[in-house]
Formats: C-alpha cells, structure tokens, sequence
C-alpha cells in the first residue's frame, strides 16, 4: 500500500499553510497554481510556478519532445563549492607564501 504525499506551500506573509484554489497546465512542463491563505486574519492570494527541472529516473515510456537533464535528487547549485572555514590556518598561510 502506497501513502500519498502532498506537497504543502507556505504563505509568504504569514507563514500559514495555503489552499491551492485552481491550477492549470501551462507547458509540459510548468503547471501554474493559485494559492489561498488558509490564515483568516492574513488573507494573502498569490501565484505558484511548479516547474519540472530535471528528471532522476527516466520514465518507462520517455517522451521524444522532452529535453530534461537526468540527474540526482537534490543537485547542486554551480556556485555551491565548500567554503573555506575563516578560522583554517593553511589558508592563512597560503596567504602569506603566496
């Protein structure tokens, strides 16, 4: 038996979960949702993009027309290299050997 996940939106003013009140498919792979604040007292109404970035399993039957990259979960950004601690004192001797 399978559970079915929904995925929950956050208002932006509040913090207060949101109520999708219609959505509609907008490219193959974009689906454009219209939120609702569930918070009486805030009210906030604004507009959601779920886009489809990359794929993480091919599908069974793939769609010719479809030009996603096949990649992990959760992918990296291309600026997301380790930072260097500000405490490392190789670093600081690197600086002064140069």
């Amino acid at each position: 038996m399978s559970m079915k996940r929904s995925l929950h939106v956050l208002c932006p003013e509040c913090g207060s979960r949101v109520t999708c009140r219609t959505s509609e498919q907008m490219t193959r792979t974009v689906r454009e949702g219209r939120m609702l604040c569930d918070n009486d007292d805030c009210g906030c109404a604004f507009v959601v993009h779920i886009i489809a970035v990359r794929l993480v399993v091919r599908g069974l039957a793939p769609n010719p027309e479809l030009h996603l990259p096949v990649g992990r979960w959760r992918e990296p950004a291309n600026d997301d290299s380790p930072p260097r601690p500000a405490n490392d004192d190789r670093i600081a001797a690197d600086l002064v050997t140069g």
